[in-house]
């Protein structure tokens, strides 16, 4: 989806956005209603109870530590991001999400001996070195886990599963264990179907949590409430992005 629509769409963009045309329109009915609602609309995106609901719409379907199939033949994991200027690392390296996403790979492999496939190019275009040699690095420098296949190409999630599609297909290798996070695995496992592979998902850092007691803290706004809101209408927008696009 583009980038600059997207930041337009969120809050708390959305929610000036509306409240900014509210007070050029403050004289009529209209403009006052429009104030009101970004006002409403940035409370709501606040709260932990608004954004615990996006983000169980996302992570409920899929089962954290699933059984593996008998007929999965590879483990592929997914970019998260990088963090480019680790003066303490010496350059470039993953940022926390992409380790996070990692370990967990490590951890299946370990568990199943299935060959494993890091995926993530340079999505600003200039980076001096693709997110799946960053990923390498780790797993076989930190982690004592040898990787397979490097796909360096990619700069979003669908160009992921293509181009991975692309390197499994002629190894005889059609069904896969996908690594992601859990609010990520919609948009991911989706891209990797309709690149025609057989997919099971593999979430890791599930957010939202079974079942629980509201309290009222619930309900007050909170900053990394927004955040996690933000999150998660990304991952909606995208989803949809993708399905109108592909």
């Amino acid at each position: 989806m583009p980038s600059i629509l997207e930041l337009l769409i969120m809050p708390p963009a959305s929610g000036f956005i509306l409240m900014l045309l509210g007070v050029v329109l403050w004289r009529l009915r209209l403009g006052r209603m429009l104030v009101f609602a970004g006002v409403a609309w940035l409370y709501v995106a606040a709260t932990p109870v608004f954004a615990g609901w996006l983000l169980s719409g996302l992570e409920r379907p899929y089962r954290i530590d699933p059984p593996v199939p008998a007929g999965a033949q590879a483990i592929v994991v997914l970019a998260g991001g990088r963090y480019a200027h680790a003066p303490e690392y010496g350059g470039g390296t993953v940022n926390a999400a992409s380790l996070e996403r990692l370990r967990y790979g490590a951890h299946l492999h370990r568990r199943t001996g299935l060959p494993l496939l890091v995926t993530g190019g340079r999505a600003g275009g200039g980076e001096p070195e693709s997110e799946a040699r960053l990923m390498a690095g780790v797993l076989e420098d930190e982690l004592g886990v040898r990787v397979h296949w490097r796909e360096e190409k990619s700069r979003n999630t669908m160009e992921n599963a293509l181009f991975s599609a692309r390197m499994l297909r002629p190894e005889g290798i059609d069904h896969v264990l996908l690594v992601s996070h859990a609010l990520h695995m919609p948009r991911a496992a989706w891209s990797f179907r309709r690149a025609g592979l057989t997919v099971t998902p593999f979430p890791t850092r599930r957010v939202s949590g079974g079942p629980a007691r509201m309290r009222f803290t619930d309900f007050l706004p909170q900053q990394a409430a927004l955040w996690y809101t933000g999150q998660a209408l990304h991952e909606y927008l995208g989803l949809a992005w993708y399905r109108w696009r592909h």
